[in-house]
Order: structure tokens, then sequence, then C-alpha cells
């Protein structure tokens, strides 16, 4: 499994993510900084000709919770710069295209990583406090073209310690 993968999508679970309905929406388009919880829940893979437990390694290796400091200075471009994350890992990336407008976010980055192409389109929700996104990743992830998808949640959950 390819480094970007794993950080992508633990980068975007720690940017844009958690379930939550009544979210306040930031105005401003951007998180309130402080302490979250990101939780990523491993949807699905489509892989021609995996064998059924490569779904298995991939929820085990995928779905995880982890707990993250965004800053004031990370917040300042809004979910923008919180979803460049998702691609530290990466070279060459670029967005397709990226909206944050009435608390949903659209975005597709087309990356380059290890010699391959990949893209990750997120869309969801994204409010003060939580976020709630789901990501489709399509590439060659070492083991052969895929399509991953992930859903990434985050709460805020205090002061960043």
């Amino acid at each position: 499994m390819k480094a970007w993968l794993i950080g992508g999508a633990l980068g975007a679970a720690l940017i844009v993510g958690s379930t939550t309905t009544n979210a306040q929406i930031d105005a401003g388009g951007r998180p309130t900084a402080g302490q979250y919880r990101a939780t990523t829940t491993f949807i699905s893979i489509d892989m021609p000709g995996a064998p059924p437990q490569v779904a298995d390694m991939m929820s085990q290796m995928m779905s995880n919770s982890v707990t993250y400091c965004l800053t004031e200075a990370e917040i300042a471009e809004g979910y923008r710069a919180i979803t460049d994350r998702s691609t530290r890992d990466a070279e060459d990336c670029t967005y397709e295209r990226f909206d944050y407008s009435g608390g949903k976010i659209d975005a597709v980055i087309q990356c380059r990583v290890d010699g391959q192409n990949m893209r990750m389109e997120m869309t969801g929700t994204g409010g003060a406090t939580s976020s709630d996104m789901t990501m489709t990743m399509n590439g060659d992830f070492g083991m052969g073209d895929a399509t991953i998808k992930l859903r990434s949640q985050h709460e805020r959950i205090g002061e960043c310690r």
C-alpha cells in the first residue's frame, strides 16, 4: 500500500470529516481552531480480479480514529488549506476543482505518486466544529487500478493540548 494512499486518506479525514446534522456552518468557510477527533471508515474497494480478502485488509488498514490539533494559522485559508494536507506525501498535486459554499465541500485533487496518477474526489459537509466527507480515490495503488471509498468524520472535542 502506498504511503500516499494511507496518508491521503488520513489527511483528508483529518481535514474535513465529521457527521453532525446540527453542525453550525461557519459563514467564512473555516473550521474552528482546536482539538479534533477524526474517524475514518473504509466503505469499499473496486479492484478487478482482487481476491475478497483485499477488502478486509483495506478495511483494517484504513479504518481508524485519531486526534489532531488545528491551529489558527492552519485554518486561515479555510477548508481548502486543510484539504491540502491530504496530499502531503504526493508530488505535483493540482486541484481540478474546489468549492466550499453553503456548508458543502466539493473537491477533486489530481496527484502523481511514485510515478502513478492518483485522483481523489471529496464531497460532503463542513461546519465550524465538524465535517463529514466521502472520499473516492482512483488510481494504481500498487496492486493494479482500483477505486477506494472512505468516509471521514471529524468533530471538535476541545482546545488544543
